[in-house]
């Protein structure tokens, strides 16, 4: 029975005709907690999320590893805790006698004063083409985009496919990672479609769409599609927000958005809401709230994200002109006060032909929410405060 499993873990490690499975499960992984063993030419190194590198986790494999331990991050990251002139993600060796949670600390609790790792004449070095790939993991898995890592003794190299399914890991290629982006968006297709009436539209459609990579789900809402006019349809690229939508945050102004720009497609023939699995600009809800944490102790909206590990916006606009283009839809109003959002669309070949504003309503905790995306991120705000 072992021969036959070990038979059956070595077919997979050596198929390589559907990279977007190796992907998806590489991604699935992360998410779920364990550790990858990734293949760089001929060498083999152990990641670990950092969400996910508790010493327990690292003790059942030290034997097997060599003693020098890394951390991974990201170019925000490095700003953050280094300086501002580093320009690429990086990676530097930890002393094996510091408490992994104290690395932690560094991403979910950068302000407290409490264990806080203070960095001195560390030496760092850029991080590698295997490296970045799992930094995109770990960002596609919606988790921490960081990682511990460390290299496998070579005395298992010989037999690294018989080591990795005793210790129930998966090796990966990280040549067979690269592209993640555009094969997630590729990957998306129409999976169901119903009629769902609205409050203010009976005649609704809602369409779901998958990205067989990831497992993300999005859902284009087709308010009225009788009047549409096909032309030039109006749109609104909505990103999910579950304290907005669904709970009426005074943080954000997402769930007026979404009201708004139905309530203008109800009065101006119809249109698409293309409601898009990107929570906290494609961060997650995790770290939405991790963010959320850092911005009560008076950070912006974006350096809290920077302290995490993400950029300004880690959404993938191209998701949307995929969907678009699976609707067979070339032209739109787009309903949206961010111009980084219309560039996006035309440079994925939506051609947008009119701008359509929203009007958030200003409160005192969201004010310098909108201060921020205004001088940051090109918001075509004119505020009032």
């Amino acid at each position: 029975m072992f021969l036959l499993q070990l038979y059956l873990y070595k077919v997979f490690m050596s198929f390589k005709s559907n990279t977007g499975t190796i992907i998806d499960r590489a991604i699935n992984e992360l998410r779920t907690g364990r550790p990858l063993i990734i293949q760089n030419n001929k060498e083999y190194w152990m990641f670990f999320n950092i969400e996910h590198s508790q010493s327990k986790i690292f003790n059942q494999f030290n034997k097997h590893l060599i003693n020098e331990k890394y951390l991974l991050i990201t170019k925000q990251k490095a700003q953050s805790i280094f300086n501002k002139n580093i320009k690429s993600n990086v990676y530097f060796e930890i002393n094996p006698k510091t408490d992994v949670n104290q690395i932690i600390n560094l991403f979910v609790n950068p302000l407290s004063n409490n264990k806080v790792i203070k960095f001195t004449n560390i030496k760092k070095f850029k991080a590698k083409n295997f490296h970045n790939v799992c930094i995109d993991l770990s960002k596609n898995a919606k988790m921490i985009p960081s990682l511990v890592f460390k290299k496998i003794n070579k005395k298992y190299y010989k037999n690294i496919n018989e080591f990795g399914f005793k210790n129930g890991i998966l090796i990966f290629d990280y040549k067979d990672l690269l592209r993640q982006n555009e094969l997630i968006c590729e990957s998306i297709k129409l999976v169901s479609s119903a009629k769902v009436p609205l409050p203010k539209n009976e005649n609704s459609n809602f369409k779901i769409f998958k990205s067989y990579i990831g497992s993300d789900k999005h859902v284009a809402i087709i308010v009225n599609p009788k009047k549409i006019n096909r032309k030039s349809v109006n749109l609104r690229i909505h990103s999910a927000c579950f304290t907005g939508d669904i709970f009426h945050s005074l943080k954000c102004d997402c769930g007026e958005q979404l009201n708004q720009s139905i309530n203008y497609m109800v009065r101006n023939n119809g249109g698409i809401i293309l409601y898009l699995e990107q929570e906290g600009r494609g961060i997650g809800l995790a770290n939405k709230m991790r963010a959320y944490s850092l911005q009560a102790r008076g950070m912006d909206t974006i350096d809290a994200d920077h302290n995490i590990g993400f950029l300004d916006d880690e959404r993938d606009f191209n998701i949307a002109a995929r969907i678009l283009k699976l609707l067979k839809i070339n032209k739109v109003n787009l309903i949206t006060n961010n111009k980084n959002k219309i560039n996006s669309i035309k440079k994925a070949g939506i051609k947008v032909e009119n701008q359509i504003n929203t009007k958030p309503t200003l409160n005192k905790f969201n004010k310098n929410y909108f201060k921020t995306r205004v001088k940051k991120a090109g918001y075509g705000l004119k505020l009032v405060v």
